[in-house]
């Protein structure tokens, strides 16, 4: 399954592919801090500031499910 979410500072959206709906909350955790990181907007963005266990529980239950691979998105 592809599993995406948006950045919460620019509304990218980013994409990954696994059969675990919590290794793809991590992944697109993790790659998303990473993205904020890099353009300087982790500091100027609330969303992902609590510890990262909080984070991925709710990224995990705002993830979108699909069998077809986003269109315009990047990949994790």
């Amino acid at each position: 399954m592809y599993y995406s979410f948006p950045c919460p500072s620019c509304g990218k959206m980013f994409y990954t592919f696994t059969d675990s709906r919590d290794q793809a909350a991590k992944s697109m955790y993790a790659g998303i801090k990473q993205h904020l990181t890099q353009y300087g907007e982790d500091d100027k963005e609330h969303t992902f500031d609590d510890p990262p266990a909080v984070e991925t529980n709710e990224v995990y239950t705002a993830l979108t499910e699909t069998a077809d691979k986003p269109t315009g998105g990047y990949e994790l």
